[in-house]
């Protein structure tokens, strides 16, 4: 055998069977060339507890692989030309089914996407895009839908601030006062001063903007007037009521329990604190020693009268204080009880550390970005 000829033959044979199926994938679609729903200009007034959702519906494409063709809903500004969609989703089915199925409170968050405000009406396009997953095409057509937003939040905050010439930050937005949350409510003690105010939902970026309408209702890009003298506000921010309310605090006061009576009115010192300094302390003779208990009361307003408003201690009777100075976070916390007997839910001194006589400090801490409301005192 000539083993000089054999041996190259073999060879080649072998490189013949190693080279592997160099077969092309198709990953060609035609565009979508019609939309069946919704109609052109259809007007949508959104409501977002709506049970009822609408159906976008539109031709199938095809691959030219005869394989499954991908689908995403666009929508861009009116005159767009979804180069750059504000929006796109895939369709039903992860993307497979030629239709899109979406809630009205989803809407209603595509408006929003797209700059409507609360209670605007608007005008956007939206198309059909047809893909294998990587080489989208555009709907050779595309249609209006004209959306009407109620008030509401399809995004809410998670975070308010409030700013503006009437604040005690003014109108910085560095200096902006962070509002204290509780459940969907954002609540702030503050002095406001004749001037304007609204609330922002960040410091930075793509900041949304609010205010109080006429009737109180939350509002998107705008500013609240305050006028007259300067006063103490609880402004609240309630995303589930979608309004806001402000309480005026007109006073608050020390109540001594054994006196019967109020010691003194704190002045408003800024950012929610209320302060008294400089008081001698000389505490009530009883059978037991030194009478030590002690409350607070606010006297506010709503709109509707003057209320008092109590802050008390968490529980009817609190434990004897005697060496605890200056007390644990759960003891100073404050609880809006509103008792205003004369001796229960009250707090109780620090006996020890206040001798009779002590020229002694107190505050109440109603601050926002506290974790919690306080109250204490400290001897000069």
């Amino acid at each position: 055998m000539n083993y000089k000829i054999f041996l190259p033959a073999v060879l080649l044979l072998l490189l013949g069977a190693c080279k592997k199926d160099t077969r092309s994938i198709d990953l060609n679609v035609t565009a979508v060339e019609a939309l069946y729903t919704p109609v052109d200009s259809l007007y949508i007034k959104l409501n977002t507890k709506s049970t009822t959702s609408q159906v976008f519906q539109w031709e199938q494409a095809k691959a030219e692989d005869g394989s499954l063709v991908q689908y995403e809903v666009a929508f861009d500004q009116v005159g767009g030309d979804f180069s750059k969609p504000f929006y796109m989703t895939a369709s039903d089915g992860k993307g497979i089914q030629n239709t899109w199925t979406v809630s009205q409170s989803d809407l209603n968050k595509v408006a929003a996407l797209g700059g409507a405000d609360f209670y605007q009406r608007k005008k956007f396009i939206w198309t059909v895009f047809s893909s294998k997953g990587i080489n989208r095409v555009k709907g050779k057509v595309f249609r209006v839908l004209d959306l009407e937003r109620p008030a509401g939040f399809p995004n809410p905050p998670d975070v308010v601030y409030l700013t503006g010439s009437a604040t005690e930050g003014g109108t910085d937005v560095n200096n902006a006062l962070q509002m204290k949350r509780n459940g969907n409510i954002f609540e702030i003690y503050t002095k406001l001063t004749a001037g304007t105010f609204q609330f922002l939902d960040g410091k930075s970026g793509t900041v949304r903007k609010y205010y109080f309408g006429d009737d109180m209702g939350i509002l998107a890009n705008g500013t609240t007037n305050f006028s007259g003298p300067d006063k103490v506000f609880k402004i609240e921010f309630d995303i589930d009521a979608i309004a806001g309310r402000m309480t005026e605090v007109k006073s608050m006061q020390l109540w001594y329990c054994d006196a019967n009576a109020f010691w003194f009115t704190l002045p408003y010192t800024g950012n929610g604190i209320w302060r008294y300094n400089g008081y001698k302390v000389v505490l009530g003779a009883v059978p037991w020693g030194r009478e030590d208990r002690y409350k607070y009361k606010m006297v506010i307003n709503d709109g509707s009268g003057d209320k008092d408003l109590w802050l008390n201690y968490a529980s009817g009777d609190s434990p004897g204080q005697d060496g605890q100075y200056p007390h644990t976070p759960d003891y100073k916390t404050i609880h809006f009880t509103n008792n205003g007997s004369q001796w229960d839910y009250s707090w109780k001194f620090d006996k020890t550390y206040l001798p009779d006589n002590t020229i002694t400090d107190f505050w109440v801490s109603l601050k926002a970005t506290d974790s919690l409301y306080t109250q204490n005192y400290q001897k000069e």
